[in-house]
């Protein structure tokens, strides 16, 4: 399910690209990232280094064999950040799913992520008046923010410690780390569909846009909430 949702959100990403005259290697990048999805569950973080640096070895490689060879550096940065900002964050969530416990843990991961996304909804439709970014995402607020803070607290105060393998004090770190980190993946994305002029990266889901549109604060966690996870629990 994670590979699947992974792959979809990189060729949208790959799609929007070539909208604006990029000419990413997709074929390239998307099974770069199937193998760094790969690895990830088989080998762990071990695989993501080798993957990584096979993956910009090859880029050199398809772009040696290209005999047009235009804008070669930005085609070679654009296919290269489809396989960093997508695959490698999401392989994240597979190596998650393998530690002790991980299916509570990665079930945790995705709540806490949607708490975000659900406090920030709530708090800045009602008292939403100071945005963030105002010139990348007018919508989000930092009274968004706060709601979205509190309420992960909320959760990882009164559920958190009911599940294995988490105390109060893991479950607060993970909240905090994801209360900085999810707003930046709404930004993030935005960032990218304001730089590229697209509303939505995909339109396979009516009403909430691509595969991308639904999992970039999800993608930008993973990381955090790994490594968070590995060192204070682990």
């Amino acid at each position: 399910m994670v590979s699947a949702a992974v792959l979809g959100a990189q060729a949208e990403l790959y799609r929007a690209f070539r909208t604006r005259g990029f000419k990413p290697a997709t074929a390239l990048g998307i099974i770069a990232g199937a193998a760094i999805l790969i690895g990830a569950y088989n080998r762990g973080t071990t695989a993501l280094s080798f993957a990584l640096t096979m993956t910009v070895i090859a880029c050199f490689l398809w772009y040696l064999a290209d005999p047009n060879r235009e804008h070669v550096v930005e085609n070679i940065a654009v296919t290269l950040l489809g396989v960093v900002y997508v695959p490698f964050f999401g392989a994240h969530v597979v190596m998650m799913n393998a530690l002790p416990h991980g299916p509570a843990i990665t079930i945790c991961y995705i709540g806490i992520v949607a708490a975000s996304d659900i406090g920030a909804y709530a708090a800045g439709s009602f008292f939403g008046k100071h945005p963030m970014a105002p010139a990348v995402s007018p919508k989000k607020s930092w009274e968004g923010a706060a709601g979205a803070t509190i309420f992960m607290f909320i959760l990882a105060l009164t559920v958190g410690p009911h599940i294995k393998p988490f105390t109060i004090g893991t479950a607060l770190a993970v909240a905090a780390a994801a209360a900085v980190v999810a707003p930046l993946g709404d930004l993030a994305e935005s960032l990218i569909k304001r730089d590229l002029g697209v509303k939505d990266m995909g339109t396979l889901l009516p009403g909430h846009g691509g595969v991308l549109d639904r999992i970039d604060s999800l993608l930008l966690v993973a990381p955090a909430a790994y490594w968070l996870i590995r060192v204070a629990v682990f």
